[in-house]
């Protein structure tokens, strides 16, 4: 096995290296980006998650769908398959 000096000097391994790290960072701040706008717009994809806004008939106003946070959504789950492929660095 290879020692971690000789792992580090390594192009291949450090390119992989940042580009985990970097796909790792984008995934937790999209994470929390789609997490800030469901809270500040108030939709919300499930009952369970709006129970703090409203009981029964109340909260089922908050079930529905925002273009902005569908974006951000969907920016995140798009690139979901690379982090599956920079995850064995882990």
């Amino acid at each position: 096995m290879a020692d971690l000096t000789q792992l580090m000097e390594n192009e291949v391994f450090m390119a992989f290296a940042s580009y985990a790290t970097i796909i790792l960072s984008k995934m937790m701040f999209m994470s929390t980006a789609t997490a800030f706008y469901r809270l500040t717009r108030k939709v919300f994809a499930n009952p369970e998650d709006c129970a703090g806004f409203g009981k029964g008939e109340n909260a089922k106003k908050y079930l529905r769908t925002d273009d902005r946070v569908e974006r951000v959504r969907r920016n995140k789950t798009k690139r979901t398959p690379n982090i599956y492929l920079a995850s064995p660095i882990q």
